[in-house]
């Protein structure tokens, strides 16, 4: 049942910008760079415009800029693919972005009738872009969506990965696990903050050539005690605004904004003149206890595939 209200829903979404689809012309292109630099966001006035920036928008998908685009003209007529992008793979950074602009436009409850009509996995990931945000809206929507889970299905799940002592961590970095299975935990528990290969989201520090950086052992250390070192440039921020909200994450600036990059793939601009306090994290970013979701197998499974991520030997 629930597969099918999945089909019904992605169905209707998708049919919605395939009827209203119009190829955009140079006209368009020459309207929406001269609304960018007259900075004229808002063309809701003039029908005109509204209809080439539109126009534009679409040509766009897929491309560099287009999720910027979509935020400065608030284009609504792209709600219907940015629930398609978040429905088709939660765990892309096109997904993380998608997430956030909805909760702009205010479509929770679209978020939320996409959580209930997922899978399982699904679900979970969407969710988890979801609590990268911060907000008291995100977090309202986090806890109806936990709220109808079942918590009697952790039952019988595997003893977690303690790792109380050196010796914990010697006897796991000896073990030899299944780096087909720790692809899968990586996903599940990694992706949202790093890149590996083609897998994951650019936030943290790469991983696509660690295995020939770390040793399982220090590949361990870094996973269940992220704060005994912080890579440089990956330092935390929390910003506070002279309205009250709050964002956490990795801070770059220009001479007047800062961008904060969050867990997700998720970035939010601020104006510096609206910037209350800006404070360095003591921690890191990566959150302690992450290891402890894990089963040990789990844990060795994941460290086995972290090991083989090695840059590729071009040969002679």
């Amino acid at each position: 049942m629930r597969y099918e209200r999945l089909l019904i829903f992605v169905f209707f979404t998708a049919a919605s910008w395939i009827c209203g689809k119009e190829e955009a012309t140079p006209k368009d292109r020459l309207i929406v760079e001269t609304l960018l630099r007259l900075e004229r966001f808002d063309v809701s006035g003039n029908e005109k415009w509204k209809g080439a920036v539109q126009r534009y928008v679409y040509s766009q998908r897929g491309q560099e800029g287009y999720f910027e685009l979509v935020e400065k003209f608030s284009v609504q007529a792209e709600l219907p693919e940015l629930l398609r992008l978040v429905e088709t793979d939660p765990t892309s950074a096109q997904s993380a972005k998608s997430v956030q602009l909805l909760f702009r436009f205010g479509e929770q409850k679209s978020l939320s009738n996409l959580l209930f009509a997922s899978t399982e996995e699904k679900a979970n990931a969407i969710a988890a872009l979801i609590s990268f945000l911060k907000t008291p809206q995100a977090e309202k929507l986090l806890a109806r969506h936990k709220a109808l889970n079942d918590p009697a299905k952790t039952v019988g799940k595997e003893a977690p990965a303690l790792l109380s002592t050196p010796q914990d961590i010697d006897a796991l970095a000896n073990s030899t696990g299944n780096p087909t299975k720790g692809k899968a935990v990586y996903q599940k528990f990694c992706f949202a903050c790093h890149i590996a290969g083609e897998l994951g989201i650019d936030f943290g520090p790469g991983l696509s050539e660690i295995g020939d950086k770390l040793p399982k052992s220090e590949l361990l250390l870094a996973i269940v005690k992220p704060n005994a070192g912080i890579s440089f440039d990956y330092e935390g921020w929390t910003i506070e605004t002279k309205e009250g909200s709050f964002w956490a994450g990795i801070v770059s600036e220009s001479d007047h904004e800062l961008t904060v990059r969050m867990a997700g793939g998720v970035s939010q601009k601020i104006k510096k003149t609206d910037i209350a306090s800006r404070t360095k994290m003591k921690a890191s970013l990566m959150p302690e206890g992450l290891h402890l979701a894990m089963s040990e197998n789990d844990l060795v499974d994941l460290v086995e595939f972290l090991s083989v991520l090695k840059k590729k030997k071009v040969l002679p």
